[in-house]
Formats: structure tokens, sequence, C-alpha cells
């Protein structure tokens, strides 16, 4: 094999065994591998006693399903990218568009989101849209609103791997504001930054997120997560979970 070609031998091979170290835990337990991040109050890494609303959620669907399941903690893209490629994966909170539709099986709708910008107070105005399309914006690599936002003039966009970083951002005046789910973010200000006064602007998109699965995943495994649901929202147990961590129906 002639030598320039090594190099990207070797990078294939590598990124072939990761693809296979991800997929291992999966193929042996044959459950579903469900991801998340860390998006505290709806998913919440390292805190078994208050998990996260979505986690909970989550937890208590696959239990009515009787469908066995793992729920695991990883990078937004490293699980957009998971679940893209391998069997018997799902994610979430996971945003329904145009663009991703053909990409997933969208199995349960989980909750309403309002995507907000949020600054420290006394900070940017956060009243006027058209100046902030000109101002640094903290974005979580791999969202959808990124293109929503570039769509609707904003030019100054950085793209962060968590809600922290984008906050941190903020904080140290090298970003103006962060965009995202006006809970997220605002549960993760609260937390991060305690000592620290926060402002939110109106919502500028509300959406729905969803559990969304591989493609193998069936159309019938999509009618049992949302027979669950169904379930919990009439019995309460939905509604109870949301507002034990005093998110809105």
């Amino acid at each position: 094999m002639p030598a320039r070609f090594l190099p990207a031998l070797a990078v294939l091979t590598a990124l072939l065994s990761a693809a296979a170290a991800i997929a291992a835990p999966a193929q042996k337990a044959g459950a579903l591998r469900i991801l998340t991040s860390d998006l505290p109050p709806l998913a919440v890494e390292r805190d078994p006693a208050q998990p996260g609303a979505l986690v909970e959620i989550i937890a208590e669907l696959t239990r009515r399903t009787g469908i066995a399941a793992t729920n695991e903690f990883v990078p937004w893209q490293r699980a957009l990218f998971v679940v893209g490629h391998l069997p018997r994966t799902a994610l979430y909170p996971l945003t329904r568009t145009p663009e991703r539709e053909r990409h997933f099986r969208w199995l349960a709708p989980l909750y309403r989101e309002q995507f907000v910008f949020i600054a420290e107070a006394g900070g940017v105005d956060l009243t006027d849209l058209a100046a902030l399309r000109g101002r640094r914006i903290a974005l979580l690599r791999g969202s959808t609103q990124w293109d929503n936002l570039q769509r609707l003039g904003y030019t100054g966009l950085i793209p962060t791997v968590s809600v922290q970083e984008g906050l941190r951002f903020v904080h140290e005046g090298m970003a103006d504001a962060i965009y995202g789910d006006q809970a997220i973010v605002g549960h993760t200000a609260r937390t991060l930054f305690p000592d620290k006064q926060w402002q939110a602007s109106a919502a500028i998109v509300s959406t729905t997120t969803w559990l969304g699965g591989s493609l193998d995943l069936g159309a019938d495994d999509a009618a049992r997560f949302n027979r669950a649901l169904a379930a919990m929202q009439a019995d309460g147990s939905y509604a109870r979970i949301l507002r034990r961590y005093g998110l809105p129906r």
C-alpha cells in the first residue's frame, strides 16, 4: 500500500474500533441504549436522588412498555452520532425538525421547550432582538437552533460543548448571551453561578422535544411508547414528575 494512504487508514481503523466499543454494551445486553446529556433539570448526571424530569419519565416509560433499556450520559454531539449510526439506540431531548424527520424513529413526545436568550442582569439588552443579531451568542453544538438563528440573521454564534461552557463564556465576557431552553439554561445558570442574577428574553421559539430512536426501531415500538405516555398523562404521574422539578405541564 502506498505510504500516503497509511495515515488515512490509521484514522479509519481508529474510528471503526471506537464504533465497535460504543456498540458493545447494547449488543451484549440486547437492551435499547438510550442516551442523553447533562441538561438539568431535564437530565442530571451524577445525582441519583434527582436524576432529572425526563430521566424519570423515560425510566417509567420503559418500565410500562417492558422494554429493557439503559440510560447513559454522553456529550450531545456524540449522542447524535451514535443514534444516527448504531442499531437499538435512542436519545433525548431531541427537537423534531423537517431536516431530522427521516433520520430518526420518533418514539414519543416528551416536553415542550421554550427557547430564549439568557444573559447576566445588567448586561446586554435582551429586548432588542435586532441588536442581538450582531452580538456573540453561545449555543450548544449540534442544536437545531443553530440553523434557525442563522436564518433569523444572527451572525455571531459561538459553539459550545455544554450549557455549562456557554454560561462560562457569558460570565467571562467571551459571549454576550446564551441561547437555549429556558428551563435548562436558567436552572444551570442558578446552579453554576448562585451569586449572580440572570435575565431572560421572551420566548423566541417553542418546540416539542422527543425521544428519538435509530431507524431499525419499528412503528410498533413507537406505538408502545405513546400508549405508555398516554397512560402516564391520564393517571397524573407525568405531571407529578414535572412538578417535582418545578416545570410546567
